[in-house]
């Protein structure tokens, strides 16, 4: 049986798992957490930062075990057998490909609003080309591709994040709790997505070098760095912002640019954003055929 060629290393596997993980959601969720809960929000990001953690020493543990391509299909055949790992692998299959379309026309359109088929299919058309030719020249290749869109956002959150903590609003922060508990566990449920993605970074897994033992450790340590990232993210952008503003911004990125680096940060932005959720789908692109195989 053919084995694919282990070329990644333990930094590269990091930043994708990093890219895999964090994904868009940190570019938009930020908003529904502030306007269903305010600044208690920051709470609801705890909480689901803890509990992500959690989760990926779950996804770490069975990574050791089972350092293979298909990720949650080797997971489930082993626990379920193959019936309910076929279902799972292929739901999984189905649902990154509509993921795929949805976050290249979202892409093309946050670029060009004006509805215009034409032009906005062809470019996304491109795309997703250019993605398939990369992929098909080897993980060598691709890896270049996944460690550049892996850098993009995590400059784009702390080049917004710092210009945030440099002075201290505290009449944004007050009230801090607008309403009962139970919007604090809503705006959890709403956030979550933020940390999604361990499912497609475990596809890497048989071509890290020492998957068994370097696979688990980017997982955690990924999600770690994300759970820090996103909370000193959060508190900047409501200690900026006031949090009925920015909880409806339907675009809070580029609310916070305008605010700290005015017109041409907006602009700047708007093309970091295109191209974080370009960046996603470039991640599924690539790890979605080893999980076919």
């Amino acid at each position: 049986e053919p084995q694919l060629e282990k070329v990644l290393s333990y930094p590269v596997i990091l930043l994708i798992t990093i890219n895999s993980i964090m994904g868009t959601g940190i570019f938009f969720l930020p908003a529904v957490g502030a306007s269903l809960a305010g600044p208690a929000s920051l709470i609801a990001w705890a909480v689901m930062a803890i509990v992500a953690i959690y989760i990926s020493m779950i996804f770490a543990e069975l990574t050791s075990m089972f350092p293979e391509s298909g990720g949650i299909y080797e997971f489930c055949k082993q626990a379920y057998g193959y019936f309910w790992s076929f279902l799972i692998g292929w739901g999984t299959l189905i649902a990154g490909n509509i993921t795929i379309a949805m976050l290249v026309v979202g892409a093309i359109q946050y670029l060009v609003p004006v509805e215009a088929p034409f032009v906005t299919i062809p470019i996304a058309l491109f795309f997703l080309l250019m993605f398939n030719y990369i992929a098909y020249k080897g993980m060598k290749t691709s890896a270049v591709m996944l460690v550049a869109f892996a850098i993009i956002p995590f400059c784009a959150v702390i080049g917004l994040a710092i210009p945030g903590a440099l002075s201290f609003h505290p009449e944004n922060f007050t009230p801090f709790f607008i309403g009962p508990m139970s919007l604090i566990i809503i705006a959890i449920f709403s956030i979550a997505e933020t940390f999604f993605g361990w499912e497609t970074a475990t596809f890497l897994a048989a071509e890290t070098k020492d998957g068994a033992r370097v696979m688990p450790k980017a997982l955690i340590w990924g999600t770690v760095i994300i759970a820090v990232i996103v909370l000193f993210s959060v508190f900047t952008s409501l200690n900026a912002i006031n949090w009925e503003v920015f909880g409806g911004s339907s675009a809070p990125l580029t609310d916070l640019a305008a605010v700290h680096y005015g017109d041409t940060g907006v602009k700047i932005f708007t093309i970091i954003v295109y191209l974080a959720i370009i960046g996603s789908v470039a991640g599924w692109i690539v790890s979605a055929p080893r999980l076919i195989l």
